[in-house]
């Protein structure tokens, strides 16, 4: 329900809100764009990325902001998302920069999809990010379990997203656009809920922060990030 749903709202935005913006600079200056940005540089400050070397998955990685983000400080860079309009965004953006998709390419891929296909050609990821979208899945333990199978042995995966606010938050106030049938986890995670998705991904060494200040209708929120590991060989 939930895939379905997401898929078809995500196909409406790109051909909509994303389209109607020419460049990145001018989907920058969105506020989602600015958490984006955050959110990467969170990132960067808690993996050791290393240009010549590391290979990154970014998943739901829409129009590819954070992948853009992220790039100059990856060796390569694979965008994942279930709507083809994002990934053709994240495409065009791509070819416009000059980049070869060897560098930087996204792909129309459902993890949780009973399928033999695999879009990776065997590829394997150093470090798997998300950020802004666990949000939206109905069952975070299938999808972090589905994630840790796409990384390198001593991989890192690493989420970001909304650290669930105090109840004296009016959650359908400040988030009308988290409906039901697009958003399972209306108003973010509490920090033992996706610890636990992480631990019985068998991911381990798995670590759980504050790590951006954001601001939601004047009121103070924060994305946490959280970090595990996929054992060694």
């Amino acid at each position: 329900m939930h895939t379905t749903a997401n898929e078809a709202h995500f196909d409406r935005l790109a051909s909509t809100t994303y389209k109607a913006s020419q460049s990145s600079i001018e989907l920058a200056k969105r506020s989602y764009a600015e958490q984006v940005t955050s959110a990467g540089n969170a990132i960067l400050r808690h993996y050791d990325f290393d240009d010549e070397s590391t290979e990154v998955m970014d998943f739901a990685c829409g129009s590819g902001l954070l992948s853009q983000h992220i790039a100059p400080y990856a060796k390569s860079v694979v965008g994942v998302d279930i709507s083809q309009g994002m990934v053709d965004l994240y495409n065009m953006f791509a070819l416009n920069q000059g980049l070869l998709p060897e560098e930087l390419r996204a792909v129309r891929f459902d993890v949780l999809a009973s399928s033999t296909q695999d879009p990776f050609n065997g590829q394997r990821f150093d470090v798997i990010v998300c950020a802004s979208a666990y949000h939206h899945f109905e069952s975070i333990e299938d999808v972090t379990t589905a994630l840790a199978s796409y990384l390198k042995p001593g991989g890192a995966l690493i989420v970001v997203d909304l650290i669930q606010p105090g109840d004296q938050i009016n959650l359908d106030e400040l988030f009308p656009e988290h409906e039901g049938r697009i958003v399972a986890h209306r108003g973010g995670f509490k920090e033992t809920t996706i610890v636990q998705a992480f631990e019985k991904s068998g991911l381990q060494q798995v670590g759980f922060r504050p790590a951006v200040n954001v601001k939601k209708k004047g009121q103070s929120l924060q994305l946490f990030l959280a970090k595990g590991r996929k054992p060694s060989l």
